[in-house]
């Protein structure tokens, strides 16, 4: 199984580490298609592009699951 493929554990991951779209959506729960929907229409967690490509800290989405949970 590719590391990508894997759900990652962000309670156990730097606050400054990077996810793909595909680890977002395994997190979630959500499809690829709508994480990079969301990604589009500037919803969901902020997105940081490294050298053009898309990703979200794990910070930004601890704060986003946060926020969409009410707490």
């Amino acid at each position: 199984m590719s590391r990508d493929s894997e759900i990652p554990d962000i309670d156990n991951l730097p606050q400054s580490a990077l996810l793909t779209y595909r680890q977002l959506a395994l997190i979630t729960g959500f499809s690829l298609s709508s994480v990079k929907r969301w990604a589009a229409n500037g919803h969901g967690p902020h997105v940081t592009r490294i050298a053009g490509q898309p990703r979200f800290s794990v910070g930004a989405v601890k704060t986003w699951l946060e926020e969409a949970n009410g707490q």
